[in-house]
């Protein structure tokens, strides 16, 4: 039985961002134990500590604010837990706020519903602003934008108009930066570079992809319209 669950706000950037998903849970297990700190375990032959995380990011992506669930033995400091814990935890994984949640609350995976990313691409020819903002405007504008990915048993063609919540960018030196907001959900999502790739093609916008820096700039509870952070949904 757990005594205490934590949710905690850490960001995944620099070198961390190489750090698989599957990885991270063992560094914040690791971490914790180290700590001094003694996380809940499952039942069962195979007991596992009850440590859960929102949707993973993609190895290589920073995360300026994600999300992890924690369930502790004992009730503790919110503020001892997270400096004893920040201690032991690698360079890139910074412990941003945390919240003590009711034993009944809804997991991660089942509040979140959106993300935002920042993406940096260079410009393979100059772009002027009036022509990337037609761009925008137009893949927008669509109603299906059909996208095929590719796996071991062959492509499989997905409309990724849907999932997207908002999409602007501009123009930085001789790059260019979007601002994209997508719907996440058990039933997938879509990848920025998907999106880009799909507005390169369709509106014959010269971009590099080959160079775009990801940034998630945070996952959220989207709704009507609003974003709420985690912390907050109880």
């Amino acid at each position: 039985m757990s005594a205490m669950r934590l949710r905690i706000a850490y960001t995944k950037i620099e070198d961390a961002r190489y750090i698989a998903h599957l990885d991270l849970t063992r560094v914040f297990e690791r971490a914790i134990r180290r700590a001094g700190i003694h996380m809940s375990y499952s039942e069962g032959f195979n007991p596992r500590p009850k440590i859960s995380f929102g949707f993973a990011l993609a190895v290589g992506t920073e995360g300026e604010r994600e999300y992890v669930d924690v369930d502790l033995q004992q009730e503790m400091d919110l503020g001892e837990v997270l400096a004893r814990v920040q201690e032991q935890l690698p360079p890139g994984i910074r412990l941003l706020q945390g919240r003590a949640l009711d034993q009944g609350a809804k997991s991660l995976m089942a509040v979140l519903n959106a993300a935002s990313y920042r993406i940096r691409v260079p410009m393979a020819l100059p772009i002027q602003a009036e022509r990337l903002q037609e761009a925008v405007k137009a893949w927008l504008g669509r109603e299906h934008v059909t996208y095929s990915r590719y796996s071991k048993k062959g492509p499989t063609d997905k409309d990724i108009r849907p999932w997207i919540k908002q999409l602007e960018a501009k123009i930085q030196g001789d790059e260019v930066i979007f601002e994209l907001e997508v719907e996440m959900g058990n039933s997938g999502s879509v990848r920025p570079e998907e999106v880009l790739a799909s507005l390169r093609e369709l509106e014959n916008l010269p971009i590099e992809l080959d160079e775009l820096q990801v940034i998630r700039t945070g996952v959220h509870v989207s709704y009507e319209g609003g974003k709420k952070s985690p912390l907050g949904e109880l």
